[in-house]
């Protein structure tokens, strides 16, 4: 099979995770071409050396839509013209919309829960303008997913079931396979090179491992410490973020900032010592698909702090200690009782340990993507 992987329009950490994990376990298929159409961001992950000949890389350097209108449109245009010059049997965007049209069957990953979950909280706290923006936003991407192709894979039933709705296509069109963590977290020989400062004997850290998006509700961390501090004076909490420089500048107050680490953007290789490095997960999300985060957290052994929301529930069950994320008391109780609760931790990380079990592993779903590509390449 001759495949196009298109990841030019991927930006964020966690479906950036995805697309290596992918890529590295495709290696062991050797009788498919890839051709593989790398965003900047995706590139600086991607050592090309490491792959075989029937690995084709293309650097694709604006994004196919946010770039600015010319840089978009000649994005665009050279996508569609590569795709037209390999003549593929498949183009397989890992995560779409791709805002660009093949003429082979396409199937494009879809993770965009806004449009799938109306009635989380994140809708109900934004101001007129936000709203009508986010209705524009919506407006254009299943514009954009409905056009550029009519095959889609989702990471969880739920999802699989709503988008199906959404588009109004039948659910034979529509598959699901899991989402997981990166093969890296399965190879121990990564957890290295110390990434944080020594820790002190009263300090708990709190790992949130994600770009900075409005949905990730982040922010909420400039009402928690206040809290904190009343809630557990002896105690100093770390949150530790992931997230670029101008939204950590602009996003958290000064006492705020006396109890984050920000790292900024972290290679996926470091990511498994990252987590080594902290005592629990800390996803304060207002809304997601699948968060690679969860099984991350679970196989690395650290107990779950997240939104008391339907899709963190469906992916972590019982595995998960929840909390309401608009409530920074409510918060700052479930992270004292983590803190204070060492039976209530190690029961939550051997939950974990059983729930991770129910994933796809990365080799499993890269044969179920594959899987899909050669289905509907013969449809």
């Amino acid at each position: 099979m001759k495949l196009i992987i298109n990841a030019a329009g991927i930006c964020a950490t966690g479906p950036t995770q995805v697309v290596i994990s992918f890529l590295h376990e495709c290696i062991a298929y050797k009788n498919n071409e890839y051709h593989v159409f790398l965003s900047k961001t995706v590139s600086k992950e991607i050592n090309q050396s490491n792959y075989p000949p029937n690995f084709i890389f293309y650097e694709i350097l604006w994004h196919p839509m946010h770039d600015g209108i010319l840089h978009s449109f000649l994005s665009r245009r050279l996508l569609k013209n590569l795709a037209i010059k390999i003549k593929p049997d498949v183009v397989f965007s890992v995560f779409g919309p791709s805002y660009w049209i093949p003429e082979c069957p396409h199937l494009q990953g879809y993770a965009q829960p806004h449009y799938v979950y109306p009635d989380s909280p994140f809708f109900q706290h934004l101001t007129l303008y936000k709203r009508i923006k986010w209705a524009f936003i919506r407006y254009i991407h299943i514009k954009a997913f409905k056009k550029c192709g009519k095959y889609f894979v989702c990471e969880t039933s739920d999802i699989s079931n709503r988008v199906s709705v959404l588009f109004d296509i039948p659910n034979s069109y529509v598959f699901t396979v899991t989402n997981t963590c990166s093969s890296v977290y399965y190879d121990r020989s990564n957890h290295r090179d110390i990434l944080l400062p020594e820790k002190q004997s009263n300090e708990f850290r709190l790992l949130s491992l994600c770009s900075y998006m409005s949905h990730k509700n982040l922010k909420i961390i400039n009402s928690l410490v206040p809290v904190l501090k009343n809630t557990l004076p002896d105690l100093k909490i770390l949150f530790l973020l992931t997230i670029d420089e101008d939204n950590y500048n602009q996003s958290f107050t000064l006492e705020a900032k006396k109890s984050i680490i920000n790292l900024g953007r972290v290679s996926v290789g470091k990511c498994p010592q990252l987590y080594s490095e902290c005592d629990a997960l800390f996803l304060p999300t207002l809304l997601e698909c699948f968060s690679a985060n969860y099984p991350e957290a679970m196989i690395m052994r650290k107990p779950i702090l997240t939104s008391d929301l339907p899709f963190a529930k469906a992916v972590c069950g019982d595995a998960a200690l929840y909390f309401d994320p608009l409530n920074p008391e409510d918060i700052a109780i479930k992270i004292a009782m983590i803190i204070n609760d060492k039976l209530l931790r190690k029961d939550l990380i051997k939950k974990g340990e059983n729930k991770v079990k129910e994933f796809d592993s990365p080799s499993t779903r890269a044969i179920k993507y594959l899987n899909i590509c050669e289905e509907i390449a013969i449809r």
